[in-house]
């Protein structure tokens, strides 16, 4: 559980100062006197909790992100929530500073000031966990857990851990990353007891991977259950405060698979590396980059107000959709992915294995002996092409076509509504551009820059570390 010399030098830059930890603690003081202020004019009680990485004291500096959990009395319906709390914490919130409403299983205020992002979010006061109806009813017994379970050292490695987790783009339960919680991070340190112990766990997982953090409890039919409950999952880890929940439920392949591999190539050659987050890129690196190569963006500009995760999981749809359509007219799609600012502009990243298909496309159709109305068939959609149709020397029918669209952004253009099939993308036309400096500059403008470099230059960092 020690930890190397490296691995201490990284924990140094990662923890927050005592400046950092005053401004947190001022600004929650800030909030709860508005809050109490407010409920007071309502006439109404209520708890007021931090909840979150700044009360597990597992945060990283510069992350001053608060969670402020209001929590009501549990004889409060959801509708109560919407109705009678939301009302209350946005009047507090347009007392301290700019704020936003936004959205999860139910409304919740996100309001900044003093360098300070803040959640407020409505929930009930539980005397159980399993009485539990949303993720926020559940949260404060995460962090009763917690207290008990982590101690100031494996808070220190927690911070390592989220911290090597973000700089390979894993870190974020989020549609946006379908990666690790923090609290399925802080789960981790907790079973394993330590930063590298929880590496060297990781290095040797072959999905679907199971994570026993409630230790006997953990039986074959658990198992069977939360397989039963979460069938697409790859990572299982049962909740300690609510055994049939899966914490890691949100981790696709992607993820997964980058954390396996990151594991094994830090414990064989510990580098900086893997602490570090890119960089912006250089934009002539990216133009050089993509020469030769078929790279295309389709941009769509939202109509309406949508929460993040909303615009994300479209987004994602969208990608894999067209992956497939496309290659319906024998477009090969060799890596998609997809990027939103979180509010009105989604794009659509395609790497195709070519930009101009050939003029004739050549079909081959049913083989003798075939049944007599497949053959009818492919001879009457080919009578009149350009070429064929012909009998074979293995006797199939074959002919040959010219194609009317040969060009990449051609096809898109015209083919868009074919996979552009999510609810509120589908009547928004994209436009279709290739990596352009102008277009890279106006990616970097909007905050995409970051990805565009790593869609179109593909291989991290850290990966140079994994051959030595």
């Amino acid at each position: 559980m020690e930890l190397c010399e490296l691995e201490r030098r990284v924990l140094e830059r990662v923890k927050p100062r005592v400046e950092e930890y005053e401004v947190v603690r001022n600004a929650f003081h800030r909030i709860k006197e508005a809050l109490e202020e407010s409920l007071r004019r309502h006439g109404v009680k209520a708890d007021i909790t931090l909840q979150g990485s700044i009360a597990h004291d597992t945060w990283l500096s510069g992350d001053r992100d608060l969670d402020v959990f209001v929590l009501f009395p549990s004889d409060w319906s959801r509708e109560d929530l919407e109705k009678k709390a939301l009302p209350i914490l946005i009047e507090a919130a347009s007392g301290i500073g700019v704020y936003e409403l936004r959205y999860a299983e139910h409304p919740y205020v996100r309001v900044r000031f003093n360098g300070v992002e803040a959640d407020i979010v409505a929930g009930l006061k539980l005397d159980r966990p399993d009485l539990a109806k949303t993720a926020v009813d559940r949260t404060p017994f995460h962090t009763l857990f917690l207290e008990k379970a982590l101690t100031p050292e494996l808070r220190d490695h927690v911070r390592l851990l989220k911290k090597f987790m973000k700089s390979i783009g894993v870190y974020g339960a989020e549609v946006k990353v379908r990666g690790f919680s923090g609290y399925a991070v802080e789960l981790l340190i907790v079973t394993y007891g330590g930063f590298r112990e929880v590496l060297r766990e990781a290095s040797e997982w072959r999905p679907p991977v199971v994570v026993n953090t409630i230790g006997e409890k953990l039986t074959r039919d658990l198992i069977r259950e939360l397989k039963a409950k979460y069938p697409d999952s790859i990572i299982y880890m049962p909740d300690p405060v609510d055994y049939k929940r899966n914490v890691t439920a949100s981790v696709n392949a992607k993820s997964l698979f980058t954390f396996i591999i990151a594991s094994r190539c830090y414990l064989r050659n510990p580098s900086t590396v893997f602490f570090e987050e890119p960089r912006e890129p250089s934009l002539e690196e990216l133009i050089n980059a993509v020469r030769d190569r078929c790279t295309l963006f389709l941009i769509y500009e939202l109509r309406e107000s949508l929460p993040p995760d909303v615009i994300w999981g479209e987004a994602w749809r969208v990608a894999s959709t067209a992956q497939r359509v496309l290659s319906t007219h024998d477009l090969r799609v060799i890596d998609y992915s997809a990027w939103s600012n979180d509010r009105d502009t989604v794009v659509i990243a395609l790497e195709l294995e070519n930009c101009q298909l050939p003029r004739f496309k050549h079909y081959i159709g049913p083989c003798l002996p075939h049944e007599e109305d497949r053959i009818v068939s492919f001879l009457r959609k080919h009578l009149g092409r350009r070429v064929g149709p012909w009998i074979n020397n293995e006797g199939c029918l074959e002919s040959i076509d010219e194609r009317r669209l040969i060009d990449a952004v051609e096809i898109i253009s015209e083919k868009w509504s074919e996979f552009t099939v999510s609810p509120h993308l589908k009547t928004i036309k994209p436009l279709v551009t290739t990596p352009t400096l102008e277009t890279l500059k106006y990616f970097v403008s909007i905050g995409a820059g970051l990805w565009v470099r790593d869609f179109i230059l593909k291989t991290p960092i850290w990966m140079e570390k994994c051959i030595f």
